[in-house]
């Protein structure tokens, strides 16, 4: 599983998908096995959809790029 550029996705990515669902852009993958996800603007809400339709992993063409991850911030705390 990897985003546009080819990076994989990590527990504690921040993904953009360049696009909206109920106007938001930035979601949280909190797990990897089995796949969850939150909202970036609120990490207790997860995303209710079809969360592998999200990250377009049976498809080609959205784009899908890591921000960021959560884990990278707090080590630096």
């Amino acid at each position: 599983m990897t985003d546009t550029n080819d990076v994989k996705f990590r527990r504690g990515d921040i993904v953009d998908i360049c696009q909206t669902v109920n106007g938001q852009n930035l979601f949280l993958i909190l797990e990897l096995k089995p796949l969850d996800i939150s909202y970036g603007f609120d990490i207790n809400r997860k995303y209710e959809y079809d969360k592998r339709e999200l990250l377009d992993l049976d498809n080609t063409y959205k784009e899908i790029e890591i921000v960021g991850n959560v884990y990278d911030y707090i080590s630096n705390i």
